[in-house]
């Protein structure tokens, strides 16, 4: 896949799956953008908490880098790399179902 072609399908499917420019680029000034999903869960003993789950993502050299936040706090793994753009969407896809929020 070329690099012009893998920056096509990336901005095909941001713009399709409700994603927004973050505001500021990366270090080498690609342009990086965000979803944010919300919703209200019931913690015991502590009553109503707001969870959220930040997801940015970028590309690279024609490959797509990911960081995923929940409720604030880096994920684990820190940055996700995908070989192509519609790969890295699915597996967004997959990590906010598997949080538990609604795609």
């Amino acid at each position: 896949m070329t690099i012009e072609k893998a920056q096509k399908d990336f901005d095909e499917l941001i713009a399709k799956n409700s994603f927004t420019l973050a505001g500021y680029t990366s270090d080498t000034g690609h342009p990086i953008y965000h979803r944010v999903w919300k919703r209200t869960v019931q913690i015991a003993w502590q009553g109503e908490q707001e969870d959220t789950l930040d997801v940015r993502i970028l590309l690279s050299c024609g490959y797509p880098l990911v960081v995923v936040k929940r409720n604030g706090r880096q994920d684990p793994k820190f940055i996700r790399d995908y070989s192509s753009p519609k790969r890295a969407m699915n597996a967004i896809r997959e990590i906010v179902r598997f949080a538990g929020f609604e795609w």
